[in-house]
């Protein structure tokens, strides 16, 4: 019986190795090298970008090519590069890479943000301000107004959830 496997470690694209194991009549293994492509489309800048830029979709175009051939980090699906902000300028063509553009934060230091808890039955808001900045989904501190800090996820449009 032959069973094929991949190296512990091992990535299934690109250059790899692949053992084949044979269990019967006698037991062996050997080692193959071999190369995945991994054809598909992904996001190049559309023109120059300037670094601070908030990116749009007429900022960016989408070319196909061999994944594996390409840095890792790449963008591939056209909303994780909408709304980020331009890290470092780059060239028209340029491959976009997650170092080479930020998310947003969504909440701002010393924004007045909404603070919203809820559960069964009940929902309370109460306003405060943000001490530090946050990206959607992170955790976020808030000086509500009787001086005491709380924490909670930062939302979109300056909402803070917290969770009991």
């Amino acid at each position: 019986m032959l069973k094929s496997s991949l190296p512990t470690g091992s990535r299934a694209w690109g250059k790899t190795s692949v053992g084949l194991r044979c269990t019967t009549p006698s037991a062996w293994t050997i080692y193959m090298q071999a190369t995945v492509n991994v054809v598909a489309q992904y996001l190049v800048a559309a023109a120059p970008l300037a670094q601070g830029r908030v990116v749009t979709q007429e900022d960016v175009l989408f070319q196909t090519g061999d994944l594996t051939q390409l840095p890792p980090g790449i963008f591939t699906d056209l909303n994780q590069a909408i709304g980020r902000i331009v890290n470092i300028s780059m060239n028209a063509g340029a491959v976009l890479r997650q170092e080479m553009l930020k998310v947003s934060p969504v909440v701002q230091q010393g924004q007045t943000v909404i603070i919203t808890s809820s559960g069964k039955g009940f929902r309370v808001s109460a306003e405060g301000k943000a001490m530090t900045k946050a990206n959607e989904g992170q955790v976020v501190q808030v000086k509500v107004a009787s001086g005491q800090v709380v924490s909670g996820i930062a939302r979109q449009g300056g909402q803070v959830e917290v969770v009991f």
